[in-house]
């Protein structure tokens, strides 16, 4: 039996009304504003209010994506059709709500792509599901990404554009403000708001805690996957800046207009982004910046220094987080292997530690190199930095919890195990989405969506994760180190992958 869809009653916002619709037992309202138009003389300025409208605005369907280029995995593996971008439109918050009276907890979703992909209604976000069967208010957004979000614009551009850093972390900011003022008509708790989400946008909730702006604007974070390191210091993003530049201006010839990062078209920003990404791989040269102001230091050490003990963490990773970038490519070999081991210990003595760990971990054979190479990603980009936030968390006086998602997908042979972004649809509940089979098997364990969903969302309402299907779960500490195991049949464990831990911690 299909789901009945009819139109939503209408919602006042600071904008306007606003109607959407009804599917089943929750309200969707997609597509709302929450900044104007960042196009024209707004590229590259901070979030401005929208203007306001008469009459009922139509939120029914998704506004367009910020300009980015084609998604490989929902587009490849999954068979997602291509989204439409503009950056006219794109600055918008999705809500989906219980159609039934009360006073919910929130939970905000930021997008990951390594900053430069990403929209917030992704299908293996729809909210809908984890709105009603754990009756929470579940808000989504869309934010500047690539060069127009993360590019060190004051470099290139001058004192009149000082306060133009950081653009996709100013959009989240001008985000949560609107769910502050906003969110109370749609049967969200303003005062009990949790910001969640995966890789890049794991690692924004990570920013978020260190952007004094955004703090008295949540009260629980859930950090997916997150590169919390992932940030640069201001000589290092003014040099990435003028390198863009450089491409841009190489590009565009004699012709001035495509060569200015303010009149460039986004196809034309988008082709200079897409010959910087390829030079500097997995190091993300267009990121958030520590740039004194919108963010004054880097997360961790503002997690250590206390000014996050007031919210509660839950943080964690996937234990093949690398084979999504190894798995699916050529085989690896050795030498490759060596170079990004010496890359990251450049120390011998480390270096060799290292390597004696790595190869007793993964083995030997055909595919070892592979193998290594994706959990020397998994632990240089995202289990190392987690460890060492939940590490500041706790030191700063905060509370934290540690998750491991272990669960490993069957898919080509099992070779991706439990990779990368593998975790975010049993998250939303949504392993019955068509097209995911080709991502998650057949049949992917649905009690450990349930198990999730709702420690997520016991979370976002109690501060602490919980669910029936789970074992308790104890607060991290860093001596013990307990954490959570996410499979099949959850467990806890104490300080799982120590030895690979140890490596980093020297």
């Amino acid at each position: 039996m299909s789901t009945p869809v009819t139109s939503s009653p209408t919602t006042l916002t600071t904008g306007g009304q606003v109607r959407g619709t009804r599917v089943g037992a929750v309200h969707r309202y997609l597509g709302i504003p929450y900044a104007a138009d960042p196009v024209g003389a707004a590229r590259f300025r901070p979030p401005a209010k929208p203007d306001s409208w008469e009459g009922v605005r139509d939120c029914t369907a998704a506004s367009p994506a910020p300009p980015q280029g084609p998604d490989f995995l929902l587009e490849g593996v999954v068979g997602v059709e291509p989204v439409a971008t503009d950056e006219a439109g794109s600055l918008t918050v999705n809500v989906w709500t219980p159609a039934r009276s009360g006073r919910r907890p929130v939970m905000v979703w930021i997008h990951g792509g390594g900053y430069i992909q990403g929209w917030g209604t992704q299908p293996w976000t729809d909210g809908a599901r984890l709105a009603e069967r754990q009756d929470v208010v579940v808000v989504s957004l869309n934010y500047r990404i690539g060069a127009l979000g993360w590019l060190y614009v004051p470099e290139l551009l001058g004192d009149d554009y000082a306060d133009c850093a950081n653009l996709g972390l100013q959009d989240q900011i001008a985000a949560l403000a609107w769910v502050r003022d906003n969110i109370a008509h749609f049967g969200g708790d303003p005062e009990s708001v949790t910001v969640f989400g995966e890789s890049a946008g794991g690692g924004s909730a990570a920013m978020l805690l260190g952007a004094p702006a955004a703090r008295p604007l949540l009260h629980r974070a859930i950090l997916q996957s997150p590169p919390p390191r992932g940030v640069l210091d201001v000589q290092r993003a003014a040099a990435i800046a003028r390198e863009y530049a450089g491409i841009l201006r190489e590009r565009a010839g004699d012709d001035a207009a495509e060569a200015d990062v303010r009149t460039a078209s986004p196809a034309q920003l988008l082709a200079a982004q897409e010959e910087l990404v390829a030079r500097h791989g997995l190091d993300l040269p267009l990121a958030p910046v520590v740039d004194g102001t919108v963010l004054p230091l880097p997360p961790i050490q503002a997690l250590r220094n206390g000014s996050c003990a007031h919210i509660p963490v839950l943080a964690g990773t996937n234990e093949h987080e690398g084979r999504l970038f190894t798995a699916l490519a050529p085989p690896v070999p050795p030498e490759a292997f060596d170079a990004a081991l010496t890359a990251a210990f450049p120390s011998p003595e480390r270096g060799a530690r290292a390597r004696a760990v790595y190869e007793a971990h993964e083995g030997s054979g055909d595919g070892a190199a592979t193998a290594r190479l994706g959990a020397l990603i998994t632990d240089q980009l995202f289990r190392a930095p987690t460890d060492a936030l939940l590490e500041a968390q706790v030191a700063g006086g905060g509370r934290a919890w540690s998750y491991m998602f272990r669960w490993p997908t069957p898919v080509l042979g099992g070779v991706l195990g439990s990779a990368h972004t593998l975790d975010i649809p049993y998250v939303f509940d949504v392993l019955d989405t068509p097209g995911f089979s080709a991502l998650l098997g057949d049949e992917p364990p649905r009690g450990l969506a349930s198990a999730m969903s709702g420690a997520w969302a016991h979370f976002a309402r109690h501060g602490r994760p919980s669910h029936e299907l789970l074992p308790e779960w104890p607060e991290f500490e860093p001596s013990a180190r307990p954490t959570m195991i996410l499979d099949a049949a959850p467990r806890v464990a104490e300080d799982p992958l120590g030895e690979r831990r140890k490596v980093w911690a020297e």
